[in-house]
């Protein structure tokens, strides 16, 4: 008779290769060779590539396609959205002089700003009960802050999906809504927080009156033109997601943009800002 095989992960009986109650390769003696360890390590960063460069191309020439090939069951040869996502904001990790929306704290309690109307009551309150000074309590918020910020891009999420959720409820599930956001935001992160200070940095160091071209307002060029980027994105992907007609899709996409900037230059930075405060 022949020996019996059990799983070694969950002790199912096997009857092949691969256990067929949770998936495990049944483990024999070529996976302790040297030789089969780093085949296994070779294996994963082809595959890595492979995928996640395929993923990088969709993305980029077909916005929405991801995320429709995802939501109808064709998700082998892409990275899962959510994983390319987290990619992204790893990415953005790496380069920490580029802060996107890790604002100073100073720039929080200036008047010239909006912010100041619920940071700064907060802020005076924090330097009463801890006995310390503004520039010690900025300090300590610019030094939490860089921790913070890019990890809290996370609650972009929900945000996206609820509003993809009200302007195209009718079309598809909260999930498919929701995939589709995790691809937006991968996008916006890519073009706003890592290539547009990318550009910017290559540009002022070769030539430093460029710095005008990339000013902090919304007549600037580059704002235009980043802007109008965006929105052309959105709406190729919503296009091809939902598959309403132009008008609808463009009008909707104008809106969803909109609300989308007012949820990261308001409520991501009041929350980004709350939350650092409550831990210092």
């Amino acid at each position: 008779m022949e020996n019996i095989t059990y799983c070694k992960n969950c002790s199912q009986q096997l009857t092949g290769k691969f256990c067929s109650n949770c998936g495990e390769k049944v483990y024999t003696n070529h996976d302790k060779n040297i030789g089969h360890f780093f085949e296994e390590g070779f294996h994963f960063i082809t595959h890595f590539d492979g995928k996640f460069f395929t993923t990088l191309k969709t993305v980029i020439t077909k916005p929405g396609q991801l995320s429709l090939d995802y939501c109808n069951g064709v998700r082998k040869k892409y990275f899962k959205p959510l994983s390319f996502f987290l990619v992204v904001v790893v990415l953005y990790l790496l380069f920490p002089k580029f802060q996107g929306l890790n604002m100073a704290f100073s720039t929080y309690v200036n008047k010239e700003y909006k912010y100041a109307a619920y940071a700064l009551p907060i802020a005076k309150n924090k330097i009463a009960v801890q006995k310390i000074s503004g520039n010690e309590l900025a300090e300590h918020y610019n030094a939490r802050s860089e921790k913070f910020a890019k990890p809290f891009l996370l609650i972009l999420l929900p945000f996206s999906a609820i509003l993809l959720w009200i302007l195209f409820f009718k079309r598809k599930l909260f999930f498919d809504h929701f995939v589709l956001g995790v691809e937006l935001n991968a996008i916006l992160i890519c073009i706003q927080f890592l290539i547009a200070p990318l550009l910017y940095t290559i540009s002022t160091a070769i030539y430093s009156p460029a710095a005008n071209f990339f000013a902090d307002d919304n007549l600037s060029p580059f704002f235009i033109i980043e802007t109008s980027l965006l929105l052309f994105i959105i709406v190729k992907a919503t296009k091809k997601f939902y598959n309403q007609n132009w008008w609808w899709t463009i009008s909707k996409s104008v809106l969803f943009l909109s609300l989308y900037m007012f949820i990261i230059i308001d409520i991501y930075k009041m929350l980004l800002y709350f939350s650092i405060m409550l831990f210092l």
